[in-house]
């Protein structure tokens, strides 16, 4: 009886298969794919593990098909993506980011002149803190309260205080830009790195910022609220910070139209450790 023969090229293609589908895997469930994508990207990275390993099923019936001509270049269309990725890959940083700030405006697809109208609004007067307490507030007395709120991590209504965890960055930037009016007066506790722009903000305002990923690493930008503190220009640049202070609404002017932007009045700002890792707005 004669023996089937092995098919190079469908080897050379399962082998492919599997790499891909396996590194998909590997990427969404060490979490190590959120250094290229942002979270909702997880279901499709899933879906293309899936087709590939569909495929791989599929070769093994193939394996052993006679084949006259051994093709291989189309190969590298998976070859090249594949050994990419297995090369060793560091999180871009603050430094590699001098310019590029983007507003929550952006983030949270609002379109300032039509949905953002200036309206008259009073400065809050504050009063100086002496300690900022990072801890995440307790909301659970008001349960119906608390129910309608589980989306929105650190929020305490009792007190009017917003406390942004590192995982809560890019939701809570594009949450008060869609609803500024609503968390006017709140105060509000932040960690980023000082990032500041002499063509955009004042001597005296900086921006507590962090690296925020809208769809992949392509387009990290800095982002965060614009903060006013008259020291602003003894803040060293890039260097990370705890911001505490009171939010309230700025109006400025921009070719001939009017717009409000949610800024922080800083009350207290204490050295924190960097954060590793990006935001993602939710």
């Amino acid at each position: 009886m004669r023996a089937k023969a092995f098919n190079p090229q469908i080897f050379l293609e399962l082998l492919c298969y599997c790499f891909f589908g396996g590194i998909m895997l590997y990427l969404v469930y060490s979490g190590k794919y959120l250094s290229y994508v942002t979270p909702r990207m997880k279901p499709y990275l899933f879906f293309t593990a899936i087709v590939m390993l569909t495929w791989v099923c599929v070769s093994l019936f193939r394996l052993f098909r006679p084949q006259h001509i051994v093709r291989s270049s189309h190969c590298f269309v998976l070859a090249i993506p594949v050994l990419l990725l297995l090369l060793p890959h560091s999180t871009l940083n603050t430094s590699d980011f001098s310019g590029n700030y983007i507003g929550g405006t952006t983030l949270s697809g609002k379109n300032d002149g039509a949905d953002s109208p200036t309206e008259e609004y009073t400065e809050n007067v504050l009063d100086p803190a002496d300690s900022i307490d990072s801890t995440i507030p307790d909301t659970q007395a008001d349960v119906t309260e608390q129910n309608s709120l589980t989306y929105l991590p650190g929020l305490d209504t009792t007190n009017k205080k917003i406390t942004v965890s590192d995982d809560s960055f890019g939701m809570w930037l594009s949450e008060i830009y869609m609803n500024m009016k609503k968390y006017e007066g709140y105060t509000i506790v932040m960690t980023g790195y000082v990032f500041k722009d002499p063509e955009l903000l004042n001597e005296n305002e900086f921006v507590p910022a962090r690296l925020v990923m809208s769809c992949c690493v392509a387009d990290l930008a800095p982002s965060g609220l614009i903060c006013k503190y008259d020291k602003a220009s003894e803040l060293q640049n890039d260097s990370w910070v705890t911001v505490e202070g009171t939010i309230f609404i700025e109006e400025y002017e921009y070719e001939g139209q009017k717009y409000n932007d949610p800024q922080i009045q800083a009350t207290n700002i204490i050295p924190a450790d960097e954060v590793e890792g990006y935001a993602y707005p939710y």
